[in-house]
């Protein structure tokens, strides 16, 4: 190709350029975000739009945070994914040229728990029973935190056991401590003791000598019995 020819295509490839609409300004979706749990993810998209009012997709977002404590964002183009990181508040920035537009982003994770009471006695029973806790939550600002999955615990599991309703149920006698998890934030100590109540029908029969040896006789008594009904079937009638 010649030299003007070759000048005329990049004339004309500028000129494209400059008549291409340019974005004014740029919508999200959604406008905020806020976030309850480490780990969460949100999806954003950016719209650059013209001054004109027509949407110019091939205008391409650089996406960043302006804290990754709080929260990161990575993605292609116009579509991005938000995680959060910690507790606080930022913003997550789409970039164009020198056109920015901002995303605020709060995370509020549970950062303490309490539970009522700091004592619990419990009883082994025939039919078993929970001993349930009162437990509260509570974000880094001090705000009640609601509808989130309580876990108990105890720390020795052959005397108490904990569940998923922040209840506490007895296993044996014997006394512990026992603690409610609520993602992640554990509230203090509970002393934990339990006794057997369980009435003389309601606990296991003591076993006496070698449970084995009666099993073994009733065993070679069926296989006795079942050998002689074989050969009787086998004489002839």
């Amino acid at each position: 190709m010649a030299p003007t020819a070759r000048a005329l295509l990049a004339l004309a490839a500028l000129s494209a350029a400059a008549c291409r609409p340019q974005a004014a300004r740029v919508e999200t979706e959604p406008s905020t975000l806020r976030f309850g749990v480490r780990g969460q993810t949100a999806k954003i998209h950016a719209s650059p739009i013209a001054r004109n009012g027509a949407k110019v997709p091939d205008q391409v977002c650089k996406w960043s945070s302006t804290d990754e404590k709080v929260a990161t964002v990575s993605g292609p183009h116009n579509d991005a994914t938000v995680t959060a990181v910690g507790p606080g508040s930022a913003a997550i920035v789409c970039a164009i040229g020198d056109l920015r537009a901002e995303v605020p982003v709060q995370v509020r994770v549970v950062a303490k728990v309490t539970v009522k009471p700091d004592r619990a006695d419990l009883k082994v029973t025939d039919e078993p029973a929970p001993f349930p806790l009162e437990v509260a939550a509570f974000d880094d600002a001090g705000a009640p935190v609601l509808g989130r999955v309580a876990l108990s615990r105890c720390a020795d599991e052959n005397v108490c056991r904990g569940d998923g309703r922040a209840q506490l149920w007895g296993v044996a006698a014997g006394k512990t401590t026992a603690f409610v998890e609520v993602e992640g934030a554990k509230s203090g100590e509970i002393a934990v003791s339990v006794v057997d109540a369980r009435t003389a029908a309601g606990k296991p029969q003591r076993v006496t000598g070698n449970p084995m040896e009666a099993i073994e006789r009733e065993v070679r008594k069926r296989e006795a019995e079942e050998k002689k009904a074989a050969e009787k079937a086998a004489q002839p009638k």
